[in-house]
């Protein structure tokens, strides 16, 4: 049999790699000598494989390289499985490392590459011991190291397949800054949730890069556009008591008022990029279900009417469409008849 290196292997190695099938050989050593795979040493099984691999691979990794094919306790539809170890020592010639890494592929097709669950190649003894076994399975079940480019088209990739896209969708932009509530605030939205008072007003301290509280208080729905104030932004939370279909109902609406005239580009900027972050704080915090989010110029557009469209807005019925009349039935305006002159110059009726 013609291969790469012209090595094959030899007759005692092949009558022993088909008796060692059957399970009665743990280990098989395979050496190269007068241009033959020939056998080297072999041992029985003695215990589990993980008790006789270090016992049994461990003596035989000397100077000289060679192949060592290790038998597994686990099997396949091929019969038992094994390890191939090719062992290289650093002081071994090139010829030799060239040698044994060309009749490599030889080896496996003699032995049955169905048989071989892992290959290992070792140059020092912690490679090709039972620690070292189980960092190279560690290692080859770990994901390949990716570039920054990789990375981040895995993850655009990745974006992709996750993304739904709805004509509701609303996606940021950028990222949002997130300012920390202060506490008297926070208190006061939990006496909100529980009902104790009616509307909570804050605002950000820019400079100190805090959300504050500015009033909470018990107020009715005729009064709320006095509170909001008309020279600097602010946001605002009002429990609107209403009635609904003939039932009571209160519900939690954000308002998000910015005179934009009277407002710098800073405080602008960072109400609008810091709201959907102190949104989702509350909710987390504080546990408030907000039921309706506004953006208003000034406090007068909010009035009982506007909350409650913008709580339960109209439904529009379609209109029907328009249907032609019907046409004079045949039997109201008679049979139709035929009109024809006379030869006096009068009308006959046929």
């Amino acid at each position: 049999m013609s291969h790469q290196t012209g090595i094959s292997a030899s007759p005692q190695l092949l009558d022993l790699f088909s008796k060692s099938k059957d399970g009665s050989v743990r280990l098989i050593q395979v050496l190269i000598s007068d241009e033959l795979l020939v056998p080297g040493i072999q041992s029985p099984p003695q215990g589990s494989w993980e008790d006789d691999y270090d016992v049994s691979v461990l003596p035989l990794l000397s100077r000289q390289p060679c192949y060592l094919l290790y038998r597994l306790d686990s099997t396949n539809n091929q019969g038992p499985q094994w390890i191939l170890i090719a062992w290289m020592p650093e002081n071994c010639t090139i010829r030799q490392k060239m040698l044994y890494a060309a009749t490599r592929a030889t080896l496996k097709t003699e032995f049955g590459g169905g048989h071989i669950l892992e290959e290992l190649s070792a140059s020092e003894k912690e490679d090709a011991s039972l620690h070292g076994y189980r960092q190279h399975l560690a290692s080859a079940a770990a994901p390949a190291p990716l570039s920054a480019a990789e990375i981040e088209l895995q993850k655009m990739k990745i974006d992709e397949i996750n993304t739904d896209v709805t004509m509701d969708t609303k996606r940021p932009t950028l990222q949002g800054v997130a300012f920390p509530i202060e506490d008297p605030a926070l208190e006061a939205m939990r006496n909100l949730k529980e009902g104790k008072i009616q509307y909570v007003q804050l605002r950000l301290d820019i400079d100190r890069e805090l959300v504050t509280l500015v009033c909470a208080r018990q107020i009715e729905v005729g009064s709320l556009p006095e509170q909001v104030p008309t020279d600097s932004p602010s946001w605002n939370f009002f429990l609107y008591k209403h009635s609904h279909l003939g039932q009571t109902e209160e519900s939690l609406v954000f308002i998000y008022s910015m005179p934009g005239s009277k407002c710098s580009i800073k405080e602008r900027m960072l109400y609008s990029s810091c709201k959907g972050a102190f949104i989702c704080d509350v909710e987390q915090q504080v546990g408030l279900q907000i039921a309706r989010k506004v953006e208003v110029d000034n406090g007068s557009e909010l009035t009982p009417d506007f909350l409650y469209s913008e709580l339960h807005p109209a439904r529009h019925t379609p209109r029907p469409a328009f249907d032609k009349p019907p046409g004079p039935s045949r039997s109201r305006a008679g049979q139709k008849r035929l009109v024809r002159p006379a030869p006096d110059g009068g009308q006959t009726q046929v």
